[in-house]
């Protein structure tokens, strides 16, 4: 499966287009006075400015399997702190999903993630810039019935459960390495944060067996 197109809400344009654009040195495909568009590896990530709303995602980005030592670097190289886990380290090892990941914030407090995966072995001879990001590759998505809400949306789409994470009543993943959405309760923390994961408006554009779909907000509310 692939992410397409990420379409988000921010409650503060300029802070997108400055941490996304200055900092981590996404091109801008597209901006107007209330929208602006990044290219993300082969994803295009867009936020759409909502003063009404405070708007809270987590989302990860894949990056090629030589370049996580290489991210930390860059990441401290441009003063982004990088989270602990809960065993105070700067990699998360995800050993049933053979993937290592850091955490960083944007400048809207959207939780962040470089994440390489094992199973996808793709390396890179270019040193490690976001531009170097292979796509986005996770999207949160927060419901009171994380199964159900995963299930409707398999049957619209084709995919299944995740094959590497069980699902859980509380947090399950369809697709695959290359692309997942992750349901979660409002009651779980994000990873490794203590803040509690929200509902947000966003749009999804998936490719799944050579067709599209389009995840909308109201599919999980």
């Amino acid at each position: 499966m692939k992410i397409t197109n990420l379409y988000l809400e921010t409650e503060n344009l300029n802070n997108s287009l400055s941490f996304y654009q200055n900092t981590l040195g996404l091109t801008v495909v597209e901006q107007t006075a209330k929208e602006v568009r990044f290219q993300a590896g082969e994803t295009l990530l867009t936020f759409t400015e909502n003063k009404n709303k405070t708007p809270f995602y987590h989302f990860a980005f894949n990056i090629a399997t030589n370049h996580l030592e290489q991210a930390i670097a860059w990441a401290q190289a441009n003063h982004i702190e990088l989270l602990p886990s809960p065993k105070n380290e700067i990699i998360t090892h995800f050993d049933t999903w053979k993937a290592k990941s850091i955490y960083f914030w944007d400048l809207n407090g959207n939780l962040l993630e470089f994440i390489a995966r094992a199973d996808i072995q793709t390396t890179k001879a270019q040193p490690f810039s976001p531009k170097e990001m292979l796509n986005i590759s996770e999207i949160g998505i927060v419901t009171a019935h994380p199964m159900q809400t995963a299930e409707a949306i398999m049957q619209q789409t084709g995919l299944q459960y995740f094959s590497k994470s069980a699902p859980l009543p509380e947090f399950c993943a369809i697709g695959d390495d290359e692309g997942l959405l992750i349901f979660v309760s409002p009651e779980r923390n994000w990873y490794p944060t203590q803040l509690k994961a929200q509902p947000s408006t966003a749009t999804i554009k998936l490719e799944v067996s050579n067709s599209t779909h389009t995840i909308l907000a109201s599919d999980w509310k």
